[in-house]
């Protein structure tokens, strides 16, 4: 099975460089800690979408099941490299009401059970 988990956010306005930077600089270590099954497939600033409330920048994620989710959730306290550079990411995102943010979950259409069809 294959999924991607897409989560958008927006940045503390001011902060587009150092988080540019940040990324540059952590984007390796990120991925190499992550759990088995779990693939860090790129952080991306937005350069157009018909979502007006997803956020700027998109965190992407491709996972090799649902259980990779339940495996990420428990590498973070076990993983202390993983825990900074996440709390490290998430200091950047602007917290403020009515800031973009979103998240999704998509599964391989190859994977996927379709039904209702004759």
């Amino acid at each position: 099975m294959e999924f991607l988990v897409i989560s958008g956010m927006d940045i503390e306005p001011g902060k587009g460089r150092e988080f540019q930077e940040w990324v540059k600089a952590n984007s390796t270590a990120l991925s190499d800690n992550s759990p088995e099954g779990i693939e860090l497939v790129g952080i991306y600033a937005v350069m157009f979408s018909s979502e007006k409330q997803a956020g700027n920048y998109r965190l992407v994620w491709r996972l090799d099941s649902y259980g990779a989710m339940d495996r990420f959730a428990a590498a973070v306290p076990e993983n202390a490299e993983l825990g900074r550079l996440l709390g490290e990411l998430d200091s950047f995102t602007d917290q403020r009401l009515g800031t973009g943010f979103s998240n999704e979950l998509l599964k391989s259409v190859a994977d996927t059970t379709i039904w209702g069809e004759d």
